[in-house]
This record gives C-alpha cells, structure tokens and sequence, in this order.
C-alpha cells in the first residue's frame, strides 16, 4: 500500500515529464489505496505593516538572525534541553478577563492549546502526522491544504525552537527590514517545499522575536514584555489577531518544563464509537481491481505544474502544461498535450501532436491483443507473487495492505464530514519498537500522515504522507531521499458512484547515485471527466487549431 505510494515517487523522479504524469494518472487509484490552528498562543500570525525602504543586500543571513534570538533567550545549550514545555495564560480582549488557556509544546514538532470560555472550549493542536481543531460546536475537524501546511510547519518552528531548521528540511530566507510596531525588524521567511510560508519577525534592536505573520490562516500574532521564566526569556504578553473576530491578549501566568508530555496529547480525541481501521482498509482493498477497470472508461483534463524551488524558498520557475488523456485498457494511456504556460497549441505544432497522437491510437488498435495477453500475464504473476509471499493462512488482499497493516498503527480514527460527505478519518505512524525486516518495511517505517476514507464506498477521499525520517537505499550511494518528501493525493465522487483522482501534490528532495537527483515539486489536476468504453474506436480527437496572423512571428 505505502510502498506503491513510495515506489510511485521514485518513478517520477526518474520518469521524462509526459511519460509520468500519464503513469500517476492511470495508477493514481492504487496510489490512494497506499495508504492551532487558531494558534497555539504564540503561534499564529499576518498582516504587515509599512515596509521601510533600503536595499536588502547587507542584510544579515537567516541562519545568523536566529543565533542571535537564540542567544538573546538564554542560549543555544539552555534552549536544547527543553524537550516540552506547558504554559497557564489568561485571555483579554479590551483589557477584559475573558478566560483562560493553557498551550504545550513537545520536540521535534507537536503543539496543543486549550481556550476554555464561558461559552465552551476551543482545543487545537498538531503533531507529525496532522492538524485539527475541536470548536465551540462539538465538532473534530482536520485541517487541510494551507491552513494544515501552515499549522505543521509553525508546530515544527515552534516546538523545535528553530534550532535545527535545514535538519528538518525547512528552507529559510531574510525578506526585508521593516518597521514593526515602530521598531525595525528583520522578516525571515521561513518555508517548506510544499508550498507552506510563515513570516516571522526579529527585533533588530533586541534580536527577540516579536510577530509572525501568517496568510494562510490570516492571523497575526505580537510578542512583548519577555521576562526569566526559569533559565531562558519568555513572552509574557502575546496579542493575536485573526482579522475577523478581534484581538485577544493572553497573559503568561506560569510555565513549567520538560515534565514528560505525552506524545498522545497531540492527538484528536477519541470518538465515541470505536472504528476498526484494519478491516475498512481490507474493504478498500478488496474494491481495488474493478474500479481500476472503471477508470479506464473515462477521458479527462489533466493540468500538470512543475516548480523549480532555490534553497531559499523562492520558485524560480514555473512550467504549466494541459493535456487531453485517453486512458486505453491494459497500456499507457495516450497524452495529447493542448496547452502549455496558458498558450493553446496552435500552427505546426499543433499539426505535429495530433499527427503523433493518432499514430499512438493506430498503435493501440494494432497491438490490443498483444497488450492484454501481457496484462493478464503480469496480473497472474502478481496475484502468484502475493501468494507466496503471504502464506497459506492470510487473507487474499493486497500484500502491501498487509504491510502497512503490519507495520504501522492508526492513532485516533474519528468521524467527520469531509467534501460533503462523512468520512472516517485517521492518522498512520510506525508501530513503536517496530524493525523493519526488508526494504519495504524499512520504507513504511518511516511514514507518518493521515488519510480520509469514505465508509459506504470503502474508498479513500484524501491520502497525505510524509517522511519523517530520510530514506536510503545502499546507504545512500543509490538513493538518498530526505526528511519531509511528501505526498498528497485527493478523489472525488462521480454522479454515477465512481471514485476518480481530483489532484495529487508531490514533493521531494532526492539525491540519486550521489550526484543525480534534485528538488521535485509537482502539482497535478484532472477534471472534465467524460465517460467512453476505453476503446480507441471511441475516441473523438479535435483537428488542431490552424494557426492565424496573430499566431506567427513578427
């Protein structure tokens, strides 16, 4: 299961552009199968005040503008040794007691928080694996897209007190020095791959942080008033604002650490009725091999933009390309490339693509029979596969279901409403003490994440995965795939009861054989699904466009 989620990855690190985005698109079902926050007080953040003006070339670097918050805090050495911290507040808003909270924080990257009004209870938090909040209305949702990007990475800031950022693959890169509560401050931008940005704020003065900006979320936070709480400074007066609903000042009333918090209390809370994870994967499992079949019945649009990303953070470039693609049973399916960076293809080289395009259709038509015989065969050698390695005694699905079911344990399955529909929802990590006896196990190990499964269709909604861990293959001479690779993928449900992929993010950084490899960072999106039989007699392909004044160079 993860290891099909994995192996997919290498193949794209390895595949030419067109020829990988149609592998994901046709394979994307078994890729699925593979498988606060309103701010922990001093962690939420946005909008920005007046830039001051000034080149930023004599600007410090990142790295040094943390040493020195580090520094000003207490040290290096002193920060280290907090392996989890609990702080008491008292809520304002207006100078007014409104109620209380309490946050916590646990390395390398967990954060909760609890705000207890007269009304009820809002509690957050975010671990390795996902974000969640439980609001005022009783109701448990997991965060998605910016908002989980944001609250992961401020968790990974935070709760690892920026010590170790390139360790954890986060990029890292001075913005601007600008006025801040009119105080110059330095903006670092920090960033993950994925596409996740916060902006925090450094006095210049004192070299304290003092805001962080956060657009996803649209929340602003300010610290101030840093007094000794045991050996190290800390912010005794921090003021959110979230835009919307006004500010709310917390307090700091005491603060104790390293008391062991458990890893448990960053997780969801568990639900009322207990969900057995193993046997509604085993029913996903089992639905597999005929909405594969399905799949292939259906043409679609698929939008595929590749990113190049610096060491900063920064996207130096962006590639975009549309493609029409005819899945056809038991091959690849046929691409035919319409657009690339918004321009429709046009003139001769639109003539070209469709000329290439009907030669693969002829190709197709003249080789069926030839192409399922080999499907059959590498169907019936995998099921002899499976087989063997399984044993006698197990079940007949998939033996990566048995993996991931072997290797990994489902933390706090609960029920939500996911896209409209209900949906269980749980996160995956690494069976505690488990060793890994084979590299697809040694791979499963070290993925976290969470998934959505919709329970009367058996399928999965929504798939996220990480690497908590680096991954390598002959101790790394072969590969070397870093901490923080990630891996996103989302279905969506067709008015006549079939599932079919909606998108799929995917980000890595891989060295391979020392000196190949790079930074991936892919988005891919399907749409205008249109049902046919998978038969190339079906297909109807648009004479291209001819190509017009407007279209020919000056």
């Amino acid at each position: 299961m993860m290891l099909r989620l994995c192996g997919k990855l290498f193949a794209i690190v390895m595949a030419s552009e067109t020829d990988h985005g149609g592998r994901i698109a046709v394979t994307c079902r078994r890729i699925m199968l593979s498988a606060a926050i309103c701010g922990a007080v001093f962690c939420s953040l946005p909008s920005a005040h007046a830039q001051t003006g000034g080149s930023t070339a004599k600007l410090p670097s990142a790295q040094k503008i943390i040493e020195a918050y580090l520094k000003s805090l207490g040290g290096r050495k002193r920060i280290a040794a907090i392996r989890d911290a609990t702080y008491d507040w008292e809520i304002r808003i207006k100078d007014r007691p409104m109620g209380i909270a309490k946050t916590a924080i646990k390395a390398p990257s967990s954060v909760r928080s609890e705000l207890t009004f007269g009304n009820g209870q809002i509690v957050s938090a975010a671990n390795p694996r996902s974000a969640w909040v439980y609001g005022l209305d009783g109701k448990l949702h997991t965060l998605t897209d910016a908002e989980a990007a944001a609250a992961r990475l401020q968790a990974l800031l935070d709760a690892g007190h920026l010590l170790d950022i390139k360790k954890n693959n986060v990029l890292s890169r001075v913005v601007s020095l600008k006025l801040y509560d009119s105080e110059p401050s330095y903006v670092v931008e920090f960033s993950l791959r994925s596409g996740a940005r916060l902006r925090y704020l450094f006095s210049s003065r004192t070299q304290l942080l003092v805001g962080i900006e956060d657009d996803a979320r649209r929340t602003t936070t300010h610290f101030e008033d840093y007094r000794a709480e045991g050996s190290i400074l800390e912010p005794h007066r921090v003021n959110i604002d979230n835009g919307g609903t006004g500010e709310l000042t917390f307090l700091l009333q005491r603060a104790s650490y390293n008391s062991g918090i458990s890893e448990t209390a960053f997780d969801p809370p568990h639900p009322a009725e207990a969900v057995n994870v193993a046997e509604l994967l085993r029913d996903v499992s089992r639905n597999q091999d005929q909405l594969e079949q399905r799949f292939n019945e259906y043409s679609f649009v698929q939008k595929q933009t590749d990113r190049e990303i610096n060491s900063k953070g920064e996207v130096k470039k962006e590639t975009v390309k549309v493609f029409e693609v005819f899945p056809i049973a038991n091959r690849e399916p046929v691409m035919k490339l319409i657009s690339e960076n918004g321009v429709p293809l046009s003139g001769e080289r639109a003539e070209k693509e469709q000329k290439r395009v009907e030669e693969e259709f002829a190709r197709a038509e003249r080789d069926k029979d030839k192409n399922q015989q080999k499907a059959q065969k590498r169907r019936a050698e995998r099921r002899k596969k499976q087989n063997t390695r399984a044993g006698d005694d197990q079940e007949s699905d998939d033996v990566d279901i048995s993996s991931f079911l072997r290797v990994c344990e489902f933390v706090s399955s609960r029920r939500e409403r996911f896209r409209d529909r209900e949906a269980v929802v749980f996160d995956f990590r690494p069976r505690a003490g488990f060793k890994p006896g084979n590299r697809q196990e040694d791979l499963i190990s070290k993925l976290v994440g969470v998934a959505w499964i919709d329970p009367i269709d058996k399928q999965v909604m929504r798939l996220e995965a990480r690497l908590a861990e680096g991954f390598k293959m002959a101790g790394g001479l072969l590969v070397n795939l870093r901490p923080g690779a990630a891996f996103v993928m989302e279905q969506t449900r067709m008015a006549e009861g079939v599932w079919l992929p909606r998108m799929a993010q995917i980000n890595l950084s891989v060295k391979v054989l020392l000196f190949g490899g790079g930074d991936f960072n892919q988005t891919i999106e399907w749409s205008d699904y249109k049902h046919f039989s998978g038969d190339v007699s079906e297909y109807k392909l648009d004479a291209p466009k001819s190509e017009t004044p407007l279209d020919k160079k000056p």
